[in-house]
């Protein structure tokens, strides 16, 4: 079964977070894992200014927008819900 299909979500910076805290090389992993969330930041830029309704989604399900982020003061599950169902 596919993700999508299942309605899971990832928290892409705490994913990363967690595995730099708990990796046994986490010198050597916090790195890449700060290269690639600083490329998801800048995808997710773009994304918003495509504006496109699935990309949106995506975007969602990995908490790349504030809106989805629960660390976030602009964070809005209302809003979030809406958006995953449309």
């Amino acid at each position: 079964m596919q993700p999508q299909m299942l309605g899971w979500k990832v928290h892409v910076h705490d994913l990363f977070k967690e595995i730099a805290d708990n990796s046994l090389c986490g010198i050597t992993i916090a790195a890449p894992l700060q290269i690639t969330l600083e490329l998801f930041k800048r995808v997710a830029q773009r994304a918003t200014e495509i504006n496109d309704p699935e990309m949106n989604k995506l975007m969602i399900r990995l908490s790349l927008y504030s809106i989805s982020d629960p660390h976030d003061p602009e964070y809005n599950p209302e809003l979030v819900s809406k958006l995953l169902e449309e």
